[in-house]
């Protein structure tokens, strides 16, 4: 049985389309996840978690909260970059803040818990 090359042209069309178009489908799924830094100037005592010293259990502490209000942190950082307010009121600021990189989509989540971008 012989193919005219016509024939073999019209099998071999079909099968590089449907190749472009689940390649097409395939990268449309996977869009990249935009992220956003956003900022939390700790405070004495009015933080929404147990504060503490040690930086990597505080960090801890943030995750985990932030998990608790359906909110993933990709990354998080903890600096001391301002001068403390003299006062003993919970809701004086110690100097730290926190850094965390999270997805875009819960930037008003994440608002709502007092951080800043």
């Amino acid at each position: 049985m012989s193919y005219s090359k016509k024939h073999i042209e019209l099998k071999i069309k079909p099968v590089f389309f449907l190749a472009f178009l689940t390649i097409i489908l395939i990268n449309s799924c996977n869009k990249p996840l935009s992220f956003k830094w956003v900022y939390y100037d700790e405070t004495v005592c009015a933080d929404k978690w147990t504060n503490t010293n040690n930086n990597e259990v505080l960090k801890e502490r943030v995750v985990d909260y932030l998990k608790s209000k359906s909110v993933k942190v990709y990354e998080i950082e903890i600096f001391l970059d301002r001068v403390p307010e003299n006062c003993a009121a919970c809701e004086c600021k110690t100097g730290r803040r926190f850094k965390c990189k999270i997805g875009k989509k819960d930037l008003d989540d994440v608002k709502a818990q007092g951080f800043y971008e």
